[in-house]
């Protein structure tokens, strides 16, 4: 009984420690603790539930933005063409500039198009929610495992062969012509805009 007792006095005064000490010691130990909890119980918890082992994908390039983005002091640029300054287009206008590429190399048209989840693409440093799905219809915004250190989060624009693009790129990866289904890590059903930042900032910073 004892040492119960001695046990819950020490969890206890760690616990007012933790919560109410000025020490910086105190918020090094709390921000610790707060990653050990995320990392190993509350990601993999999520992925149980949404069927997937990354429930949660920040985005870290532009290649999703419906925006002439400025690219190395030449020019802006969106689906690989330049444009007079800084612009975010409406889907009239991405379409008026993008569509030629689905028309060309694809059976998606501009309606079709319109009614697909995130039709007004998505930018870097937002949070995307992934559910997993054997199976992917052409529109949806899925991630896969790319081969690379990092997935590929982009549209899904063919089935037979499965490929992705995505929506500010002039034209598709390689990693993307050809996808197996094994690849599939899930489909993007949600985001919360720029809260990504958070960790982009520190990635960026020490590159």
């Amino acid at each position: 009984m004892k040492k119960k007792g001695k046990k819950s006095n020490h969890l206890i005064r760690f616990w007012k420690w933790l919560w109410e000490s000025e020490s910086i010691w105190s918020y090094i130990v709390f921000l610790i603790l707060v990653f050990i909890i995320v990392k190993f119980i509350f990601l993999p918890g999520l992925g149980l539930l949404m069927g997937t082992k990354l429930p949660l994908a920040i985005v870290e390039s532009s290649s999703m933005e419906h925006h002439a983005l400025k690219l190395d002091g030449n020019g802006f640029s969106i689906c690989g063409k330049y444009l007079d300054g800084y612009q975010y287009l409406d889907s009239d206008k991405y379409w008026e500039i993008c569509g030629e590429w689905y028309e060309d190399n694809t059976n998606i048209t501009k309606e079709e198009f319109e009614s697909f989840k995130f039709k007004n693409g998505f930018r870097k440093g937002d949070l995307m929610i992934i559910v997993g799905k054997e199976t992917v219809d052409v529109g949806d915004v899925m991630i896969f495992d790319s081969g690379r250190s990092y997935p590929i989060i982009h549209r899904v624009v063919s089935l037979n062969p499965l490929q992705t693009k995505g929506d500010h790129n002039g034209a598709q990866l390689a990693e993307e012509m050809d996808i197996n289904k094994e690849q599939i890590m899930g489909v993007a059903v949600g985001r919360v805009p720029y809260i990504g930042w958070i960790k982009l900032f520190f990635v960026e910073l020490f590159r």
